[in-house]
């Protein structure tokens, strides 16, 4: 049976062996985490206050029991797979305790920061679903890879054994990737993911089966950079989640690349992951470490996008050097737009409207909610009509806003808006504020256009 081990005790009354089955990987699962028994049962309890359903009264002896055999009930299941991070939807398809196979601590491969360590961690995405992808780093894990990208010797990109491939092989997969990333832009993460997955188990083939020159070998690490963070970016898109082990796949493509300007752009897109997922400290490290590799050697639009993500992670560790970093953000912006310099074709997503999301964010988790709703009103009008998913979760973040100053029919009308745009696009990153703000709404339900929206999205989600 996976994840069991069987065991023979003797039983001191009787002398008779009894076979006790054993589940190590919860052990390994709590250990790794650094929990005992107690710290893992106050967990699951505190999961289950959370879930709104039934209290669960586990103890230590409730962990022991499940340790040594019992299998937990299903909402106590569910409450251990919230707290371990792992996927509650396994629990339906892996019974006890095999989906404990899929807890992403116990799946944390080191490979080093070179074109063999990089070729591997791609490989090793590209053969994963999107369940087992989910690791979580710890923030010592997290720390000793950003100062590795920033320290580590370049590598090697040029490869001389195997058949040659030439500018007609890196262009196709270039022209995929930039097909990829607008699409993405349009409709979230939902068709990136089998798209991004192909082309990067293609790109990760000919890196290690092909020969190739040096400067083609840095294009194909950075096509492969650049979908394995598309990839991690739709794990979090999809599922809510930072898949850790991901990112930093990516991060080692582009250092191989030497591309310092893409692994900027990956940390800042693996910041905002983690601080959406409650990690504002990682978070602002991150984008600290991509600031460091950038300031004043790369494009303006890249370093305003860099001062704009770590702004957002000082927000939500509120420290008010958020606002520094977004006027900081805002001059290197406007430097972009007033210049004809040369700038990674993958920055052009970065614009004013984009920037006044970013701070309207910020002006709302810093408990500003009227400035918020300036400001989101003020990207609203000048978002691009193909920036499809960002202007629906910055419409719901300006429900929000409303709502927060007691505008409930403004609010309903916005989050209206927001849910027009959600029902073009298959992303799920606006489900968590709009299932919020439907809750948020129910004292007000006795008004007729709040009752139509609570129905409306809780009909448009499911669908969803």
């Amino acid at each position: 049976m996976t994840g069991t081990t069987v065991e023979r005790i003797t039983a001191r009354n009787t002398g008779k062996d009894l076979k006790v089955v054993r589940t190590p990987q919860l052990v390994w699962a709590r250990e790794a985490r650094g929990m005992n028994r107690p710290d893992l049962a106050r967990a699951v309890v505190l999961r289950s206050i959370e879930r709104g359903g039934p209290v669960l009264g586990t103890g230590a002896d409730g962990v022991l029991r499940w340790e040594d055999g019992r299998t937990p009930d299903d909402i106590a299941q569910h409450c251990l797979a919230d707290v371990l991070g792992v996927d509650t939807q396994l629990i339906g398809s892996h019974p006890w305790p095999q989906w404990l196979a899929f807890d992403p601590m116990q799946h944390q491969n080191e490979h080093p920061w070179s074109s063999l360590g990089a070729r591997e961690a791609m490989i090793e995405t590209v053969g994963s679903d999107m369940h087992r992808r989910t690791f979580v780093l710890s923030s010592a894990a997290v720390t000793a890879s950003l100062f590795s990208w920033l320290t580590a010797e370049p590598a090697e990109a040029e490869v001389l054994t195997g058949r040659r491939i030439g500018e007609g092989a890196v262009a196709m997969i270039e022209r995929e990737v930039r097909a990829l990333r607008q699409a993405d832009d349009v409709d979230g993460g939902g068709p990136l993911v089998a798209g991004a997955n192909t082309t990067l188990a293609v790109t990760a083939d000919l890196l290690s089966n092909r020969s190739y020159s040096l400067a083609h070998g840095q294009r194909l690490y950075a096509a492969a950079a650049d979908l394995a963070r598309m990839r991690a970016w739709a794990a979090f898109d999809l599922h809510d989640r930072c898949d850790d082990q991901t990112f930093k796949a990516a991060l080692q493509a582009a250092h191989v690349a030497e591309d310092q300007a893409l692994g900027a752009h990956i940390l800042t897109f693996w910041a905002a992951a983690a601080y959406n997922c409650d990690r504002p400290v990682e978070a602002e490290a991150m984008a600290s470490a991509a600031l460091s590799a950038v300031r004043g050697t790369t494009a303006p639009r890249v370093q305003a996008l860099v001062y704009a993500r770590r702004a957002r992670a000082r927000s939500h560790l509120h420290q008010d050097n958020c606002w520094t970093d977004l006027d900081q953000a805002e001059r290197q912006l406007q430097q972009a737009q007033d210049s004809a310099a040369e700038e990674p074709e993958w920055a052009y997503w970065f614009d004013p409207a984009e920037l006044a999301g970013l701070r309207a964010s910020s002006q709302l988790t810093m408990g500003l909610p009227a400035q918020a709703e300036r400001t989101f009103a003020q990207a609203a009008r000048a978002y691009a009509g193909n920036t499809v998913r960002t202007h629906a979760v910055y419409l719901a973040r300006q429900a929000d806003a409303q709502l927060r100053q007691s505008h409930i029919e403004q609010a309903c009308a916005t989050a209206n808006t927001a849910l027009d745009l959600t029902d073009e696009i298959s992303s799920h990153r606006t489900s968590s504020p709009l299932r919020g703000l439907a809750a948020d709404l129910r004292p007000y339900e006795h008004q007729p256009h709040v009752r139509d929206l609570r129905e409306r999205i809780g009909l448009t989600l499911t669908r969803a």
